[in-house]
């Protein structure tokens, strides 16, 4: 029986733009579903207030719909990744996080704040990139970016250890090296449960599958060959 692999992408961005690489080494080699998020791309289901609650209700009946498979998830996908496999864990047969952390550390709280403000004004801070998210994502683009941009600074999906310790899927958390956070975030999900599997990408950043490709891709392929 052909492997079934979803992408679930990050804040502001698409399938195609998150996992341009990934989708070219997996599509050979098993069935591979993007999944466009609420409010993004060609998605035609808005943003709502509630953003992460009805975007993982969204998604459990999406995979309930297709079937279970191997969930990948970048930053905001690896957050609906993990709760998907707390909630539903018959729909997982694994998951891979990247860029992702199960909580914002004290130290980052004011700069994500700070962040808050600069992307809610973005069409004046930088109207360069306002016109990317416009070309992307449609006319919809600010109230999708308003909404998530709230939803993960002031309600951040957070998991606890106690949640990290009941999981039982498979999980690979596989950050980049770069952030000291996404590092701290590695070793805290080993400490919370010994069979998560981990791994940091050198040389890369928050996206660490679009940062080093190859050997992200090398990576989760043996991880869902298993």
């Amino acid at each position: 029986m052909t492997k079934r692999i979803y992408f679930l992408h990050g804040f502001m961005g698409t399938g195609d733009l998150h996992f341009e690489h990934q989708k070219a080494f997996f599509e050979s080699r098993m069935e591979v579903i993007v999944l466009p998020l609420p409010g993004h791309g060609h998605s035609n289901i808005s943003a709502d207030d509630h953003y992460f609650e009805s975007a993982l209700n969204w998604l459990i009946d999406e995979v309930t719909k297709t079937g279970p498979g191997y969930i990948i998830g970048l930053s905001l996908g690896a957050s609906l990744a993990i709760h998907l496999a707390l909630k539903r864990p018959e729909l997982v047969k694994g998951a891979v996080l990247t860029g992702y952390s199960p909580f914002i550390p004290d130290y980052l709280k004011s700069i994500m704040e700070e962040q808050y403000t600069y992307f809610n004004h973005i069409e004046h801070n930088d109207q360069e990139t306002a016109a990317s998210f416009k070309q992307i994502h449609g006319d919809k683009w600010l109230d999708t970016l308003q909404k998530v941009n709230k939803t993960m600074t002031f309600h951040y999906p957070s998991v606890s250890e106690s949640q990290i310790a009941e999981i039982e899927v498979p999980l690979m958390v596989l950050n980049g090296g770069n952030e000291l956070y996404e590092v701290e975030a590695v070793q805290f999900l080993k400490r919370s449960n010994d069979k998560i599997s981990v791994g940091l990408i050198p040389c890369a950043g928050h996206t660490a599958n679009i940062d080093q490709p190859e050997l992200y891709n090398r990576i989760v392929q043996q991880f869902v060959n298993g």
